[in-house]
């Protein structure tokens, strides 16, 4: 039985640390502000740590119904986002909040794949299946992730700490929106894509 308090805290403790890395440069560059490179490189690493805080507000808050477009121009907060690009589908459709809150962790999740870059391809099918494809050198998803997918408890897969929440976290909120999710088989590439659709 999932336990939600362990959920929110190793949820809190992963969205601190990421929050972390910009914070800590804004606090060292301050004291220098008043140079106009130091102070180039603080209004960036500002706008950088808005961006992230308007990316998890959504993907771990309450959050807003969205359009795929809205979700691709959050994801651009997202911390890999230096050296991971979104593909979003070419949809006008608009997603409801939990809908959103679960598009945007499950594109987290995508990019994690991708420990020295490349392209997260999100694309949709006339059938009402999301697929997510992680592209790049080395992608390999989440150990976590595979374990939930073939059965996994998500208790045990919690005690792998803040750096594999994200999983758990995907699945539940794909629980909660009536969805599942699975590994694509068969499709002749070396990773396959991550496959989200309706329950049942």
């Amino acid at each position: 039985m999932l336990q939600p308090h362990r959920l929110a805290e190793l949820m809190a403790a992963r969205i601190f640390h990421d929050l972390g890395s910009p914070m800590a440069s804004i606090t060292a560059i301050l004291p220098q502000a008043t140079d106009p490179a130091a102070h180039a490189i603080l209004m960036e690493t500002a706008a950088e740590l808005r961006a992230r805080m308007k990316l998890f507000s959504a993907a771990f808050g309450s959050g807003d119904d969205l359009a795929w477009h809205e979700l691709g121009t959050l994801l651009q907060g997202a911390p890999m986002a230096h050296r991971v690009r979104f593909e979003m589908p070419p949809s006008n459709d608009t997603l409801t909040a939990g809908r959103a809150r679960l598009m945007l962790s499950l594109a987290l999740l995508s990019a994690e794949a991708l420990p020295r870059g490349g392209v997260v391809r999100i694309a949709l099918d006339g059938a009402g299946w999301v697929t997510f494809l992680p592209e790049g050198r080395d992608a390999a998803w989440s150990p976590t992730l595979s374990e939930l997918l073939a059965g996994g408890e998500i208790n045990e897969a919690l005690a792998a700490g803040p750096r594999r929440v994200l999983a758990p976290w995907a699945i539940t909120q794909a629980q909660a929106e009536g969805m599942e999710l699975s590994f694509a088989l068969g499709m002749g590439v070396s990773l396959p894509p991550l496959r989200l659709g309706p329950a049942g």
